[in-house]
């Protein structure tokens, strides 16, 4: 015979529902290996009950949910979980006018399947013949059809039954029930997919697919739900998403930022004697291959791989953080190995990995570019000489009053100004501050354009992401950095210092990274540049240096590939806070904005100074109303 403390005992139930009564949060041990998590008082609720076979990974389909109750299915154990549910389902219909339970549980249609069908995801929906959920249920089966596993779309199939419960369990409501107190239930049969036929070995990978996949539709159906059953005013299916975040979040999320922030990626990658190698280059007519030296790697990259899968991500139970994070780990996995291929032919493996190849289409679109702006125009004369230009230490100036410009307005931002002598490009931003090269010098009337881009943007990102919860949102989501130049490279288009010469070294990145994956040298990228597409002797190096560096590094590619998708995206309507909140990918915009509609991601602290010139939002507003191409957009860029 069972004790009271095995069991769920009325006293236990009263203190639980005294909680939710008041709206405070509930996540606690039940009997029987349970626990309940309720974020907040809701109109509904998840439930799993453990069945007496092997289910590995079914329960985790209910995790990440904002309620469920994961619970013993042993008979005797059954009575007071259906007083506990149905206190519960009491209160919040008493709150919110309705209550809904959705029961989740595996089936399995036996042994002697075709393995190719045994793997189409497949979901049986049952409800009760009352008419008053049918929206829900609609909703339910229309969410779950758009469901993909390994590229085959799920099948769903409705049933009517007046026992909404797996099979030889008892249901928690009665159909009488259910109809006196306005509290209803549907279940969701699931075919476990993500495990064998004995419910023992896991398939992890096709899981995660599931539990995305899964979480979405309900989400979806809660929402169906409230609006026509309840009182519970929502604007958006991801308000029901839960908000409370566990410590196994913030251990990982620290654990990632730790060695994230540990190396300099781009750093290690740049070459420290550029100035020198140009020198060398020139002197030999530009017939010897440059040696490029770098700096000393301060750090094992294997050892930080072992930190890096010591890190726990298996008791994440929110899916959008899970995915965020496995996506992040995998990518510090990409960085590492290339810092341990630095100099090698396999570099250039791994940077095909981490920031893609050059499709036909970016590469066509960049010779379109450049066919539209030849070398002979006026507005390329002098991009590449000393005329017309600002030292590094005016520029450098500059940035420190810009950056005054924005602390006045965030106190909290401690970004500054470093002039060095050990990096390739003009100017960069690494670890939210601002590095200038003691050697460049910039065009005068670009600097307002170069100070958008990169404080604008890349310092912006970085302290918006320091602001937010999760570290990932300022050491920076992967692939974050086509994104990244892309709406940097707008910036300079808005604040109106996108020219014609600037266009062309988009183009010609494109064109050299194609050269370096085609297999051509040093020599014969830079002989492309300079012959084939008029670019002048120090900046075809200079293009060629950015992309052969390391061993061979195609993210300059990125650039004008980030500023096509965020065209794209704002001629479509896509809003530009999003893309504040920190440094992310194209692909997290809908993760970002789901964060956000669940108050885990709060509004940015700052945004670039240049939108509040009229010039600029006159500019946005005819990308998103004329859905300007890119030819388009350089027609507008000529004086």
């Amino acid at each position: 015979m069972k004790t009271e403390q095995e069991t769920i005992s009325q006293e236990r139930i009263g203190k639980l529902c005294d909680r939710l009564q008041k709206n405070k949060p509930l996540r606690e041990s039940l009997p029987r290996g349970g626990h309940i998590h309720i974020d907040r008082a809701l109109p509904f609720l998840c439930l799993y009950r453990t069945p007496s076979h092997s289910d590995v990974g079914t329960e985790k389909l209910v995790h990440g949910e904002a309620s469920y109750i994961v619970a013993s299915g042993d008979a005797d154990y059954q009575e007071g979980l259906a007083s506990l549910i149905k206190t519960v389902a009491q209160k919040m219909r008493e709150r919110f006018g309705a209550f809904l339970l959705i029961e989740l549980w595996s089936y399995n249609e036996g042994e002697g399947m075709p393995p190719a069908e045994a793997q189409v995801p497949q979901f049986r929906i049952l409800a009760p013949e009352t008419g008053q959920l049918t929206s829900t249920v609609e909703t339910l089966e229309c969410s779950l059809e758009q469901l993909k596993v390994h590229r085959r779309r799920c099948r769903v199939a409705l049933q009517t039954s007046d026992t909404v419960a797996p099979g030889g369990l008892p249901a928690v409501f009665s159909v009488q029930w259910m109809e006196k107190m306005q509290c209803y239930s549907i279940g969701l049969a699931v075919r476990p997919i993500y495990h064998d036929e004995k419910g023992e070995t896991l398939y992890p990978l096709d899981l995660r697919t599931m539990h995305r996949g899964v979480a979405k539709a309900l989400k979806k159906a809660f929402f169906a739900f409230t609006q026509e059953q309840t009182n519970a005013a929502a604007a958006h299916y991801n308000v029901f998403g839960r908000r409370s975040v566990t410590k196994a979040v913030w251990d990982a999320d620290s654990a990632l930022a730790e060695i994230d922030d540990a190396f300099d990626f781009l750093l290690q990658v740049t070459p420290v004697n550029s100035a020198d190698a140009w020198s060398a280059f020139k002197e030999s007519g530009y017939k010897k291959t440059p040696r490029f030296y770098y700096r000393p790697r301060p750090f094992d990259p294997a050892a930080f791989k072992q930190k890096l899968y010591a890190i726990n991500l298996d008791k994440i139970e929110d899916p959008t953080l899970l995915r965020l994070f496995v996506e992040k780990r995998e990518e510090l996995d990409r960085k590492l190995t290339m810092l341990q291929d630095r100099e090698s032919v396999n570099f250039l493996y791994g940077s095909l990995q981490t920031y893609g190849t050059v499709g036909d289409a970016l590469l066509n679109t960049a010779k379109r570019m450049l066919e539209a702006m030849p070398p002979k125009d006026r507005e390329n004369i002098g991009a590449d000489s000393d005329s017309g230009t600002v030292s590094a230490e005016q520029f450098a100036r500059e940035a420190e009053a810009e950056l005054a410009y924005y602390k006045q307005r965030y106190p909290e931002l401690r970004s500054n100004v470093q002039l060095r002598e050990d990096i390739v490009s003009g100017a960069m931003v690494s670890g939210g501050d601002f590095l200038v090269s003691k050697w460049a010098h910039f065009p005068a009337g670009r600097v307002q354009a170069l100070l958008h881009h990169e404080i604008g943007t890349h310092v912006l990102t970085y302290v918006n992401g320091t602001a937010q919860p999760f570290k990932q949102l300022h050491t920076g989501l992967s692939g974050y950095d086509e994104m990244q130049e892309g709406i940097a490279v707008l910036s300079e288009y808005l604040c109106g210092g996108l020219n014609i010469a600037r266009l062309r070294i988009l183009a010609g990145r494109v064109v050299a990274a194609k050269c370096l994956i085609d297999g051509a040298s040093f020599i014969e990228t830079f002989t492309t540049l300079h012959e084939a597409y008029g670019f002048k002797p120090k900046t075809s190096f200079t293009i060629t240096t950015r992309i052969f560096r390391g061993g061979g590094l195609t993210k300059d590619a990125v650039y004008l590939r980030g500023l096509l998708d965020v065209l794209d995206y704002i001629a479509e309507g896509g809003a530009i806070e999003p893309l504040y909140v920190g440094k992310i990918a194209a692909s997290h915009i809908p993760l970002v904005e789901e964060l956000m509609y669940r108050e885990i991601l709060s509004r940015p602290p700052l945004f670039p100074r240049y939108l509040q010139e009229p010039d600029a939002a006159a500019r946005l507003s005819e990308i998103k109303e004329k859905k300007l191409s890119i030819l388009e957009i350089i027609e507008r860029s000529r004086p």
